[in-house]
């Protein structure tokens, strides 16, 4: 009686924030790729300031279903899945190792993801892009072009550098994937009659896409699009939100799909379901019937 005593005792002292630290290190063990630890890390951190100090036996589904609204009111639908999955699965392993009774999570529903964001046409693309080349944004300009030509995500261009080239092969190892991608450099978008060996003749310097000789950041991209983007199209002018930096890879996809390019390769993708929800203009578009 003592010892199931001072068990549940023991049980009821531990905190979200202790179990939070195990947690971590049962991450670490899983193998996962650098960007969804990322990820998690970050959503780790909401949690602990949500309901850290709170112990696991006092965690209740209205807790867990408060953490996961915080990015439903943003229309942040995708974070909230990412949380949604990460609080059931940190409940399910501190339920497993029996520090409580049952999973708060288990009660709620995962939240549906509705794509809002607008994306992008060819003329879209063309209009930005000399707004770039009309007010001397040079890094942008040639990141879009790289983005369109290469089909890559930005983490994955603010990588790119001329010794990465190979026998005539600008190697990528994708960040988020892991996916290893060989692009020959006489990959042209004949859309927009360029190719990639004209993009990296262009640039004197190592990284194809830097800023005072050093590696662009992240969110400068984003940032640099983004006031692009404003200067060109009012807020209103978009059917969903305004569309962003990351929507040149889905019009990369179907401009190279109209060439008969493998884009399933060029994207990185293992499967090609993926690489056809790229394909989906989502409205913004006609299809073209083709006849002999």
């Amino acid at each position: 009686m003592f010892f199931l005593s001072k068990l549940f005792k023991s049980n009821k002292l531990k905190s979200v924030n202790s179990w939070l630290d195990e947690y971590i290190k049962i991450l670490a063990e899983r193998n996962l790729k650098p960007k969804t630890i990322e990820i998690k890390t970050y959503l780790i951190k909401v949690i602990r300031q949500q309901i850290g100090n709170n112990y696991l036996t006092q965690i209740t589904p209205p807790d867990i279903a408060k953490i996961i609204k915080i990015y439903t009111d943003q229309d942040k639908a995708p974070s909230a899945k990412c949380m949604y999955h990460l609080l059931k699965d940190i409940f399910r392993e501190s339920y497993a190792q029996g520090w409580n009774d049952k999973n708060p999570a288990e009660p709620i529903k995962c939240p549906k993801v509705t794509v809002k964001r607008s994306r992008m046409t060819l003329s879209e693309f063309k209009k930005i892009l000399n707004e770039a080349e009309k007010t001397g944004n040079k890094i942008m300009h040639d990141a879009m072009m790289l983005a369109l030509v290469t089909g890559q995500r930005r983490s994955d261009i603010a990588e790119m550098k001329k010794s990465n080239i190979k026998r005539n092969y600008l190697l990528v190892d994708q960040y988020k994937t892991g996916s290893k991608i060989a692009l020959p450099i006489k990959l042209k978008c004949k859309k927009i009659g360029v190719s990639l060996r004209d993009i990296i003749e262009s640039i004197d310097n190592d990284y194809l896409i830097c800023h005072n000789n050093k590696k662009i950041k992240l969110d400068d991209i984003t940032r640099q699009f983004s006031r692009l983007r404003d200067r060109v199209f009012n807020r209103d002018y978009w059917t969903g939100t305004p569309t962003t930096f990351h929507e040149i890879r889905s019009l990369s996809e179907r401009l190279y799909r109209e060439q008969r390019i493998d884009t399933m390769t060029l994207l990185g993708h293992k499967s090609q379901q993926m690489t056809d929800k790229y394909n989906d203009s989502r409205g913004r578009e006609y299809k073209k019937l083709r006849i002999n």
